[in-house]
């Protein structure tokens, strides 16, 4: 099966499409023996995701490297409550407007290495206080695959650099032996920019100033991975996708009843807009999304986080029925809302008899650091079944 997929790739697709193909399953370990992610014995495989750490915040005084500290022992509680199979950081992992360009990668040592002394593997999304004067994505990016590649599983696959580059997927499978996984986990990088740092304010780069997942490469490459995954497997597996900055519409599903937070709810001017014009290029990206649920279900949740006092998933269909979700605040940097005081990671409960069923589910809830848990919810056809229409 291996050398036959390795000849489809090297003839039948052209070279920039299969490289990223090919990339994704040397990243599974097919091709070069590196760690093949799978669900546990008992068929289980859980997610734990944090958003908006915001390290570094206040690098020059003392409540600075404090909640740093305190961010730390947050993640600490939760992955040792949860002790999950694999760990997203979906954006904002530093506050980039506050370090020096000399020291910033220092603090992603500090964002990982919880994760990193308990072996997890991980991914990252990079948020708009990522991109700076002081560091970029692709800094990040290379810094993490330079320095974690163990465990990381962080790429660029596509995308406009440096700062939007972020664009790639993560399959997980059933067990060792499968050549088709049972799920992919999705990340996608919506750019944006947070001028500054701490010698003083610059401008914002003319190609960063976007709120939105790029729309001249990504759609396109989830359309090619798409149709890669239908010939060479037959099927497109269910899917997890993270992004920073939510979609545009999230903001129609915010005043529904959902559990969890409302304390922050999506700024209209979220994806797609520009000097507050709505330009409609937040829907390419979207849509291709759409595409890939076709009304199956496929696509179990998109999550960001860049509200901090959101934490709540809804479905309705305005969303075509795709569940958006939200992180809430893993970190002590950043703004903190009534609600979110008490920090926690959002997390997704995935079982291979969910994911069998006709219409894939996933279950998902917020993990506190004192030691809670609420608001778990099951996402798929019958969550929200008042704003959906039936699926067949």
């Amino acid at each position: 099966m291996i050398l036959g997929v390795l000849a489809f790739l090297s003839s039948a697709i052209a070279a920039p499409l299969a490289s990223s193909f090919a990339s994704s399953l040397t990243q599974a370990g097919l091709f070069n023996g590196n760690k093949k992610l799978t669900f546990d014995s008992a068929g289980n495989f859980k997610v734990v995701s944090f958003s908006d750490m915001h390290f570094g915040e206040g690098e020059d005084v003392t409540w600075g490297p404090e909640q740093d500290v305190n961010t730390s022992r947050a993640h600490s509680h939760i992955l040792d409550q949860e002790k999950p199979s694999y760990v997203v950081f979906n954006g904002d992992l530093i506050t980039g407007e506050n370090v020096y360009a000399f020291n910033a990668t220092k603090y992603l040592d500090q964002v990982f290495a919880p994760t990193v002394a308990r072996k997890i593997p991980f991914s990252s999304t990079h948020g708009n206080h990522d991109n700076t004067l002081a560091i970029n994505h692709q800094d990040e990016i290379e810094y993490e695959q330079k320095h974690y590649s163990s465990l990381s599983y962080t790429r660029s696959d596509v995308g406009p650099k440096p700062y939007g580059c972020g664009n790639y997927w993560v399959p997980v499978y059933a067990k060792k032996t499968d050549l088709i996984p049972a799920v992919v986990m999705w990340f996608f990088d919506s750019r944006s920019f947070v001028s500054g740092n701490p010698s003083g304010p610059g401008p914002t780069p003319i190609e960063a100033n976007f709120y939105w997942v790029d729309d001249k490469t990504v759609p396109k490459y989830i359309r090619q991975q798409r149709e890669l995954m239908t010939r060479i497997w037959k099927m497109i597996p269910p899917a997890l996708v993270f992004v920073h900055i939510p979609v545009q519409k999230a903001d129609v599903l915010a005043p529904l009843p959902s559990a969890g937070d409302h304390d922050d709810e999506p700024n209209p001017a979220t994806q797609g807009y520009l000097n507050n014009t709505y330009t409609g290029l937040d829907l390419p990206f979207w849509n291709a999304l759409i595409e890939m649920d076709a009304g199956h279900g496929t696509v179990l949740a998109v999550t960001s986080g860049h509200d901090h006092g959101e934490s709540w998933c809804a479905r309705a269909t305005a969303s075509s029925g795709i569940p958006i979700c939200f992180n809430g605040h893993s970190g002590y940097g950043g703004y903190v809302t009534e609600h979110s005081a008490v920090r926690n990671g959002r997390v997704f409960g995935l079982s291979l008899r969910d994911l069998r069923e006709n219409v894939p589910i996933v279950r998902t809830w917020n993990s506190y650091e004192d030691r809670t848990v609420n608001e778990e919810v099951v996402l798929g056809p019958d969550y929200m079944p008042e704003f959906n229409r039936v699926v067949s």
